[in-house]
């Protein structure tokens, strides 16, 4: 939002403003360099979740499978890099072929929880909140998308030389390998992730609450 106007701005807007685009454009860098392999001297470590490609590159096959990407941009006040720019994929052009539900925890079990911590003697609760969570859950198949070479920051063009792989249109390609925001399969391919690595030292899920979650020995 603009402090003079007070108008809503969208990411074009932001990235193309005079008054705003030197620090969104950087926010917009950082986050195609963790999709990608990274930005130049170390300023952001990359996840392989993306990889640039030619068009030809595409299998046939799933060239109508290619979708299109979006761009969220916030400020979060509360974390280290408060410009926040997010690449999301266009989950509606995905054709996933496997369920996509992914069993949550709903208010009541959290209400539950909570009221037992601070009811037992002695308790004690731990929070995290896991960064990056869905950039490095690997897939079963890639996805495709599409991105306009203008909505790409310069300095991430001249990177990664993305007008060699720009089609004549004006549009660059990419792979997607790992979990991203806006895939339908996102969620259960990183819940499906954590129950293989927590049962590994002994945590498993309720198969009756979902969201819940014991050990095999431990009272937690």
């Amino acid at each position: 939002r603009d402090d003079d106007t007070g108008e809503y701005l969208n990411y074009r807007q932001l990235t193309r403003s005079p008054k705003h685009s030197a620090i969104w454009n950087k926010s917009a860098a950082n986050e195609f360099g963790r999709l990608a392999q990274g930005l130049p001297d170390g300023r952001v470590n990359g996840t392989n979740t993306i990889f640039f490609i030619h068009r030809d590159q595409v299998p046939k096959d799933r060239l109508k499978d290619v979708t299109y990407a979006s761009f969220v941009c916030d400020i979060k006040t509360n974390k280290k890099e408060t410009h926040r720019t997010r690449l999301t994929v266009g989950g509606d052009r995905i054709n996933y072929p496997e369920d996509v539900g992914t069993p949550t925890a709903d208010m009541t079990l959290v209400k539950l929880l909570l009221n037992s911590i601070i009811s037992t003697k002695g308790a004690r609760c731990v929070t995290l909140d896991v960064k990056d969570f869905y950039l490095n859950t690997p897939m079963k198949r890639p996805e495709y998308m599409k991105l306009k070479l203008t909505d790409i920051p310069g300095e991430v063009i001249d990177h990664y030389n993305l007008r060699e792989l720009a089609t004549p249109e004006g549009y660059v390609y990419c792979e997607v390998t790992k979990g991203m925001y806006g895939l339908p399969q996102a969620g259960i391919i990183a819940q499906d992730l954590l129950q293989e690595r927590l049962a590994k030292v002994g945590y498993f899920q309720s198969q009756i609450i979902p969201g819940l979650w014991k050990h095999k020995t431990r009272d937690i």
